[in-house]
Protein backbone atom coordinates (compact mmCIF):
# COMPACT_ATOMS: atom_id res chain seq x y z
CA UNK A 1 0.00 0.00 0.00
CA UNK A 2 1.25 3.70 -1.04
CA UNK A 3 2.10 5.69 2.12
CA UNK A 4 1.09 9.59 3.01
CA UNK A 5 1.93 12.19 4.68
CA UNK A 6 0.34 15.27 5.52
CA UNK A 7 2.41 18.88 6.80
CA UNK A 8 -0.12 21.75 7.85
CA UNK A 9 1.52 25.10 8.04
CA UNK A 10 0.72 27.66 10.19
CA UNK A 11 1.55 29.12 14.06
CA UNK A 12 -2.28 29.46 14.63
CA UNK A 13 -1.68 25.40 14.35
CA UNK A 14 1.16 24.89 15.91
CA UNK A 15 0.12 27.60 19.01
CA UNK A 16 -3.42 25.62 19.31
CA UNK A 17 -5.25 28.75 18.06
CA UNK A 18 -7.10 26.70 15.80
CA UNK A 19 -8.16 23.20 15.12
CA UNK A 20 -6.02 20.93 12.41
CA UNK A 21 -9.46 19.45 10.43
CA UNK A 22 -7.51 19.94 7.56
CA UNK A 23 -5.59 17.31 8.59
CA UNK A 24 -8.38 14.92 9.48
CA UNK A 25 -10.15 15.63 6.51
CA UNK A 26 -7.24 14.64 4.34
CA UNK A 27 -6.49 11.67 6.07
CA UNK A 28 -9.91 10.00 6.03
CA UNK A 29 -10.11 10.38 2.21
CA UNK A 30 -6.49 9.53 1.53
CA UNK A 31 -7.30 6.06 3.80
CA UNK A 32 -10.73 6.14 1.47
CA UNK A 33 -8.75 6.03 -1.70
CA UNK A 34 -6.20 3.78 -1.16
CA UNK A 35 -3.25 5.60 0.29
CA UNK A 36 -1.79 4.90 4.27
CA UNK A 37 -1.01 8.13 6.01
CA UNK A 38 1.71 7.21 8.21
CA UNK A 39 2.47 10.79 9.47
CA UNK A 40 0.59 14.21 10.24
CA UNK A 41 3.35 16.96 10.82
CA UNK A 42 2.79 20.83 11.82
CA UNK A 43 4.83 23.48 11.54
CA UNK A 44 5.19 27.22 12.35
CA UNK A 45 5.51 30.03 9.10
CA UNK A 46 8.90 29.54 8.82
CA UNK A 47 10.97 28.88 5.66
CA UNK A 48 13.36 26.29 7.22
CA UNK A 49 10.94 24.62 9.30
CA UNK A 50 9.02 23.58 6.04
CA UNK A 51 11.85 23.03 4.24
CA UNK A 52 13.36 20.34 6.36
CA UNK A 53 9.76 18.63 7.12
CA UNK A 54 9.41 18.21 3.31
CA UNK A 55 13.12 16.75 2.91
CA UNK A 56 12.15 14.57 5.64
CA UNK A 57 8.86 13.42 4.88
CA UNK A 58 9.63 12.77 1.12
CA UNK A 59 12.27 10.06 2.88
CA UNK A 60 9.19 8.13 3.98
CA UNK A 61 6.16 8.25 2.10
CA UNK A 62 5.19 8.49 -1.48
CA UNK A 63 2.94 11.15 -1.31
CA UNK A 64 3.01 14.69 0.51
CA UNK A 65 0.21 16.87 0.77
CA UNK A 66 0.79 20.86 2.35
CA UNK A 67 -1.97 22.59 3.41
CA UNK A 68 -1.46 26.15 4.37
CA UNK A 69 0.86 29.22 3.75
CA UNK A 70 -0.17 30.06 0.23
CA UNK A 71 -1.68 33.19 0.72
CA UNK A 72 -0.13 36.89 0.34
CA UNK A 73 1.65 37.93 2.84
CA UNK A 74 5.30 37.87 4.23
CA UNK A 75 5.06 34.99 6.31
CA UNK A 76 2.79 32.18 3.29
CA UNK A 77 6.64 30.81 2.93
CA UNK A 78 5.10 27.07 1.48
CA UNK A 79 5.83 27.93 -1.94
CA UNK A 80 9.60 29.05 -1.45
CA UNK A 81 10.15 26.27 1.00
CA UNK A 82 9.42 23.81 -0.91
CA UNK A 83 10.80 24.87 -4.00
CA UNK A 84 14.03 25.40 -2.42
CA UNK A 85 13.85 21.71 -0.62
CA UNK A 86 13.17 20.52 -4.19
CA UNK A 87 15.61 22.65 -5.76
CA UNK A 88 13.55 24.28 -8.70
CA UNK A 89 12.63 27.01 -10.00
CA UNK A 90 9.63 29.62 -8.50
CA UNK A 91 8.19 31.14 -11.66
CA UNK A 92 5.49 34.06 -12.20
CA UNK A 93 2.79 32.90 -14.24
CA UNK A 94 0.92 35.72 -15.88
CA UNK A 95 -2.07 33.96 -16.50
CA UNK A 96 -2.97 33.12 -12.68
CA UNK A 97 -1.70 36.68 -11.77
CA UNK A 98 -4.16 38.04 -14.38
CA UNK A 99 -7.12 35.74 -13.01
CA UNK A 100 -6.21 36.67 -9.50
CA UNK A 101 -6.45 40.47 -10.13
CA UNK A 102 -9.67 40.34 -12.01
CA UNK A 103 -10.96 38.31 -9.35
CA UNK A 104 -9.78 40.69 -6.54
CA UNK A 105 -10.90 43.81 -8.30
CA UNK A 106 -14.57 43.37 -8.77
CA UNK A 107 -14.46 43.70 -4.51
CA UNK A 108 -11.52 46.32 -3.87
CA UNK A 109 -10.90 49.36 -5.94
CA UNK A 110 -7.14 49.49 -5.20
CA UNK A 111 -5.19 46.06 -5.21
CA UNK A 112 -2.56 45.23 -2.91
CA UNK A 113 0.76 44.50 -5.02
CA UNK A 114 1.39 40.95 -2.50
CA UNK A 115 -1.15 39.81 -4.25
CA UNK A 116 1.39 39.05 -6.90
CA UNK A 117 2.50 36.13 -4.74
CA UNK A 118 0.20 33.79 -5.09
CA UNK A 119 0.69 33.63 -8.75
CA UNK A 120 4.09 32.15 -8.30
CA UNK A 121 4.48 28.79 -9.32
CA UNK A 122 6.71 26.04 -8.74
CA UNK A 123 8.85 24.95 -11.59
CA UNK A 124 7.04 22.01 -13.90
CA UNK A 125 4.06 21.76 -10.96
CA UNK A 126 0.66 21.95 -12.41
CA UNK A 127 -1.77 24.29 -11.03
CA UNK A 128 -4.79 22.99 -8.70
CA UNK A 129 -7.48 25.93 -9.74
CA UNK A 130 -9.05 27.37 -6.42
CA UNK A 131 -13.07 27.34 -6.80
CA UNK A 132 -13.50 29.82 -3.79
CA UNK A 133 -10.15 31.95 -3.44
CA UNK A 134 -6.93 33.07 -5.26
CA UNK A 135 -4.28 30.83 -4.11
CA UNK A 136 -3.95 27.66 -6.51
CA UNK A 137 -2.67 24.81 -5.53
CA UNK A 138 0.24 22.96 -7.30
CA UNK A 139 0.70 19.12 -7.96
CA UNK A 140 4.21 18.07 -8.58
CA UNK A 141 5.66 14.84 -9.30
CA UNK A 142 8.87 14.67 -7.78
CA UNK A 143 11.64 11.48 -8.15
CA UNK A 144 8.75 9.10 -8.36
CA UNK A 145 6.55 10.92 -5.33
CA UNK A 146 3.84 13.39 -5.74
CA UNK A 147 3.98 16.22 -3.76
CA UNK A 148 0.22 18.38 -3.38
CA UNK A 149 0.73 22.37 -2.11
CA UNK A 150 -3.21 23.38 -1.02
CA UNK A 151 -3.92 26.64 1.17
CA UNK A 152 -5.28 26.36 4.35
CA UNK A 153 -8.56 28.14 4.53
CA UNK A 154 -11.05 24.65 4.79
CA UNK A 155 -13.46 26.25 2.66
CA UNK A 156 -10.22 26.36 0.06
CA UNK A 157 -8.81 23.45 0.80
CA UNK A 158 -11.56 20.93 0.56
CA UNK A 159 -12.81 21.34 -2.68
CA UNK A 160 -9.58 21.40 -4.09
CA UNK A 161 -8.22 18.37 -3.07
CA UNK A 162 -11.44 16.46 -3.65
CA UNK A 163 -10.36 17.63 -6.90
CA UNK A 164 -6.80 16.29 -7.53
CA UNK A 165 -7.80 13.03 -5.81
CA UNK A 166 -9.00 11.63 -8.99
CA UNK A 167 -5.69 12.09 -10.24
CA UNK A 168 -3.88 10.43 -6.86
CA UNK A 169 -6.31 7.34 -6.61
CA UNK A 170 -4.88 4.25 -6.82
CA UNK A 171 -5.86 0.58 -7.24
CA UNK A 172 -7.44 -0.42 -3.97
CA UNK A 173 -6.48 -4.13 -2.68
CA UNK A 174 -8.66 -3.05 0.42
CA UNK A 175 -12.16 -1.63 1.00
CA UNK A 176 -14.04 0.21 3.55
CA UNK A 177 -17.62 0.55 4.94
CA UNK A 178 -18.37 3.44 7.01
CA UNK A 179 -21.73 3.47 8.94
CA UNK A 180 -22.77 5.84 11.55
CA UNK A 181 -25.03 4.68 14.41
CA UNK A 182 -27.14 7.51 16.85
CA UNK A 183 -28.40 7.16 19.94
CA UNK A 184 -26.01 4.00 21.27
CA UNK A 185 -23.05 4.25 22.95
CA UNK A 186 -19.38 3.12 21.17
CA UNK A 187 -18.76 0.85 24.17
CA UNK A 188 -21.94 -1.13 23.17
CA UNK A 189 -21.57 -1.17 19.13
CA UNK A 190 -17.49 -2.26 20.18
CA UNK A 191 -19.30 -5.38 22.35
CA UNK A 192 -21.41 -6.37 20.32
CA UNK A 193 -18.55 -6.34 17.56
CA UNK A 194 -16.34 -8.28 19.83
CA UNK A 195 -18.92 -10.59 20.74
CA UNK A 196 -19.75 -11.35 16.77
CA UNK A 197 -16.40 -12.95 16.75
CA UNK A 198 -15.19 -11.78 13.37
CA UNK A 199 -12.47 -12.95 11.68
CA UNK A 200 -9.32 -11.25 12.01
CA UNK A 201 -9.06 -9.88 8.47
CA UNK A 202 -11.60 -7.27 9.10
CA UNK A 203 -10.31 -4.19 10.61
CA UNK A 204 -12.63 -2.63 12.92
CA UNK A 205 -12.65 0.65 13.86
CA UNK A 206 -15.77 3.10 15.87
CA UNK A 207 -15.32 6.90 16.65
CA UNK A 208 -18.25 8.65 19.18
CA UNK A 209 -18.85 12.50 18.22
CA UNK A 210 -20.86 14.19 20.72
CA UNK A 211 -23.58 15.74 18.19
CA UNK A 212 -22.71 13.38 14.93
CA UNK A 213 -23.09 9.80 16.61
CA UNK A 214 -20.97 6.61 16.59
CA UNK A 215 -18.86 6.01 13.58
CA UNK A 216 -17.88 2.37 12.47
CA UNK A 217 -15.41 1.68 9.91
CA UNK A 218 -14.69 -2.11 9.09
CA UNK A 219 -11.55 -2.40 6.52
CA UNK A 220 -10.89 -5.73 4.86
CA UNK A 221 -8.92 -6.84 2.33
CA UNK A 222 -10.91 -7.69 -1.67
CA UNK A 223 -10.45 -11.58 -0.52
CA UNK A 224 -12.17 -11.15 3.31
CA UNK A 225 -14.30 -8.04 2.14
CA UNK A 226 -17.45 -10.61 1.94
CA UNK A 227 -16.78 -10.77 6.17
CA UNK A 228 -17.01 -6.87 6.55
CA UNK A 229 -20.27 -6.97 4.27
CA UNK A 230 -21.74 -9.89 6.73
CA UNK A 231 -21.01 -8.16 10.03
CA UNK A 232 -22.66 -4.83 8.60
CA UNK A 233 -25.10 -6.66 7.73
CA UNK A 234 -25.60 -7.93 11.32
CA UNK A 235 -24.87 -4.52 13.00
CA UNK A 236 -28.08 -3.11 11.09
CA UNK A 237 -30.32 -5.64 11.98
CA UNK A 238 -29.07 -5.50 15.67
CA UNK A 239 -29.25 -1.78 15.59
CA UNK A 240 -31.94 -1.02 13.09
CA UNK A 241 -33.41 1.93 15.05
CA UNK A 242 -29.96 3.32 15.65
CA UNK A 243 -28.86 2.60 12.05
CA UNK A 244 -28.58 6.06 10.22
CA UNK A 245 -26.61 5.42 7.24
CA UNK A 246 -23.20 4.65 5.21
CA UNK A 247 -20.82 6.33 3.64
CA UNK A 248 -20.18 10.26 4.34
CA UNK A 249 -23.65 10.60 5.97
CA UNK A 250 -25.20 12.38 8.76
CA UNK A 251 -28.29 12.58 11.10
CA UNK A 252 -29.74 15.73 8.44
CA UNK A 253 -28.45 14.43 5.24
CA UNK A 254 -30.27 11.41 6.16
CA UNK A 255 -33.66 12.69 6.88
CA UNK A 256 -33.29 14.94 4.30
CA UNK A 257 -33.38 11.63 1.53
CA UNK A 258 -35.58 9.72 3.62
CA UNK A 259 -38.36 13.15 3.79
CA UNK A 260 -37.73 13.78 0.17
CA UNK A 261 -38.45 9.87 -0.72
CA UNK A 262 -42.38 10.06 0.34
CA UNK A 263 -42.69 13.75 -0.46
CA UNK A 264 -42.89 14.86 3.54
CA UNK A 265 -42.28 18.35 4.98
CA UNK A 266 -41.81 19.39 8.95
CA UNK A 267 -41.41 22.24 10.80
CA UNK A 268 -39.26 22.93 14.00
CA UNK A 269 -40.86 24.49 17.54
CA UNK A 270 -37.09 24.91 19.56
CA UNK A 271 -36.30 26.47 23.45
CA UNK A 272 -32.98 25.28 24.48
CA UNK A 273 -31.67 24.59 21.24
CA UNK A 274 -31.71 28.37 20.50
CA UNK A 275 -32.22 27.49 16.50
CA UNK A 276 -29.96 25.11 16.32
CA UNK A 277 -32.30 22.30 14.99
CA UNK A 278 -33.54 24.23 11.89
CA UNK A 279 -29.50 24.99 11.15
CA UNK A 280 -28.67 21.74 11.29
CA UNK A 281 -31.59 21.11 8.35
CA UNK A 282 -30.85 23.96 6.69
CA UNK A 283 -27.09 22.85 6.24
CA UNK A 284 -28.07 20.45 3.80
CA UNK A 285 -28.37 21.70 0.14
CA UNK A 286 -31.89 21.37 -1.02
CA UNK A 287 -33.45 21.73 2.77
CA UNK A 288 -36.43 24.25 1.64
CA UNK A 289 -37.92 20.72 -0.23
CA UNK A 290 -38.86 19.43 3.08
CA UNK A 291 -38.33 22.04 5.31
CA UNK A 292 -41.16 24.32 5.82
CA UNK A 293 -39.58 26.43 8.58
CA UNK A 294 -39.00 27.14 12.99
CA UNK A 295 -39.93 29.01 15.76
CA UNK A 296 -37.49 29.77 18.39
CA UNK A 297 -39.50 30.01 21.46
CA UNK A 298 -37.37 30.68 24.50
CA UNK A 299 -39.71 32.50 26.44
CA UNK A 300 -42.80 31.04 27.67
CA UNK A 301 -44.87 34.02 26.41
CA UNK A 302 -44.05 33.42 23.17
CA UNK A 303 -44.75 29.12 23.19
CA UNK A 304 -48.03 30.72 24.45
CA UNK A 305 -48.45 33.37 21.67
CA UNK A 306 -47.29 31.59 18.87
CA UNK A 307 -47.13 27.92 19.59
CA UNK A 308 -50.89 27.63 21.17
CA UNK A 309 -48.71 26.58 24.32
CA UNK A 310 -52.01 26.84 27.25
CA UNK A 311 -50.69 28.77 30.41
CA UNK A 312 -52.39 26.20 32.44
CA UNK A 313 -49.74 23.51 31.30
CA UNK A 314 -46.75 25.66 31.65
CA UNK A 315 -47.86 25.99 35.33
CA UNK A 316 -48.80 22.69 35.97
CA UNK A 317 -45.93 20.85 34.61
CA UNK A 318 -43.30 23.80 33.32
CA UNK A 319 -41.69 24.28 30.33
CA UNK A 320 -39.62 21.24 30.18
CA UNK A 321 -42.15 18.96 29.97
CA UNK A 322 -44.36 16.17 28.12
CA UNK A 323 -47.43 18.02 27.75
CA UNK A 324 -45.61 21.43 26.90
CA UNK A 325 -43.09 19.82 23.66
CA UNK A 326 -46.67 18.19 22.79
CA UNK A 327 -48.14 21.18 22.72
CA UNK A 328 -45.16 22.94 20.89
CA UNK A 329 -45.41 20.57 17.93
CA UNK A 330 -48.56 20.44 17.39
CA UNK A 331 -48.93 24.45 17.51
CA UNK A 332 -45.98 24.57 15.06
CA UNK A 333 -47.34 22.29 12.96
CA UNK A 334 -50.47 24.17 12.87
CA UNK A 335 -48.68 27.86 12.45
CA UNK A 336 -47.05 26.33 9.33
CA UNK A 337 -49.46 23.42 7.79
CA UNK A 338 -46.31 21.31 7.77
CA UNK A 339 -47.18 17.45 7.16
CA UNK A 340 -45.22 17.19 10.41
CA UNK A 341 -43.42 19.07 13.22
CA UNK A 342 -40.61 18.03 15.73
CA UNK A 343 -40.08 20.60 18.90
CA UNK A 344 -37.79 20.12 21.51
CA UNK A 345 -37.21 21.68 25.33
CA UNK A 346 -34.75 21.17 28.02
CA UNK A 347 -32.64 22.49 30.59
CA UNK A 348 -28.90 23.17 29.39
CA UNK A 349 -27.22 24.57 32.27
CA UNK A 350 -25.39 25.36 34.02
CA UNK A 351 -28.61 26.96 35.99
CA UNK A 352 -32.22 26.23 36.48
CA UNK A 353 -32.19 22.61 37.16
CA UNK A 354 -34.33 20.97 39.96
CA UNK A 355 -33.88 17.84 41.55
CA UNK A 356 -36.85 16.35 39.71
CA UNK A 357 -35.58 18.07 36.52
CA UNK A 358 -31.66 18.02 36.62
CA UNK A 359 -29.79 20.17 34.00
CA UNK A 360 -29.22 17.66 31.15
CA UNK A 361 -32.60 17.01 31.04
CA UNK A 362 -34.80 17.48 27.94
CA UNK A 363 -38.54 16.72 26.26
CA UNK A 364 -38.65 16.50 22.38
CA UNK A 365 -41.75 15.10 20.21
CA UNK A 366 -42.67 14.32 17.07
CA UNK A 367 -46.18 14.61 15.97
CA UNK A 368 -48.27 14.23 12.57
CA UNK A 369 -51.28 16.40 14.18
CA UNK A 370 -53.47 13.04 15.48
CA UNK A 371 -50.15 10.97 16.99
CA UNK A 372 -47.71 12.36 19.33
CA UNK A 373 -44.23 10.22 19.92
CA UNK A 374 -42.52 11.59 22.91
CA UNK A 375 -39.14 11.04 24.11
CA UNK A 376 -37.53 12.18 27.19
CA UNK A 377 -33.47 12.62 27.45
CA UNK A 378 -30.79 13.15 29.84
CA UNK A 379 -27.96 14.17 28.88
CA UNK A 380 -25.93 16.50 31.36
CA UNK A 381 -23.05 17.81 29.30
CA UNK A 382 -21.89 21.24 29.03
CA UNK A 383 -24.20 23.75 27.67
CA UNK A 384 -23.60 23.93 24.42
CA UNK A 385 -22.46 19.80 23.59
CA UNK A 386 -25.87 19.49 25.17
CA UNK A 387 -27.78 21.67 22.70
CA UNK A 388 -26.07 20.23 19.66
CA UNK A 389 -26.62 16.75 20.74
CA UNK A 390 -30.09 17.53 21.61
CA UNK A 391 -30.36 19.03 18.16
CA UNK A 392 -29.00 15.96 16.56
CA UNK A 393 -31.82 14.12 18.65
CA UNK A 394 -34.56 15.96 17.75
CA UNK A 395 -33.82 15.18 13.82
CA UNK A 396 -32.70 11.71 14.60
CA UNK A 397 -36.18 11.15 16.34
CA UNK A 398 -37.56 12.53 13.45
CA UNK A 399 -35.93 10.15 10.86
CA UNK A 400 -36.87 7.05 13.18
CA UNK A 401 -40.78 8.41 12.90
CA UNK A 402 -40.36 8.24 9.33
CA UNK A 403 -38.79 5.20 9.08
CA UNK A 404 -42.15 3.60 10.83
CA UNK A 405 -40.21 2.61 13.97
CA UNK A 406 -42.06 4.68 16.68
Amino acid sequence: MKTAAVLTIGSEIVEGIILNTNAQYVCQKLTENGYKPIKVVSVDDDECSIKEEVQRLLKSCDLLILCGGLGPTEDDKTREAVAKALSKRLILDEQIKKRIYDRVSRYYSSLPRNLERQAFVIEDAQIIPNPVGTAPGQLIDFEGKKIVLLPGPPQEMKPMFDSVLEKLKIEQDVKTIKMLFFAVPESVLDQFITDASVKSCVKIATQASFSEGVWVRLTAPLDCFAEAQNLAQTLIEKFQRNFVGFGDTSVEKTLFEELKKRNLTFSVAESCTGGLVSAKIVSVPGASRVFVGGVVAYDNGVKMRMLNVREETLKRFGAVSEQCVVEMARGIKELTHSDLAVSVSGIAGPTGGTQEKPVGTAYLCVTDGKTDSVEKIFYPQERNIFRSRIATHALYLLLVRVRGMI
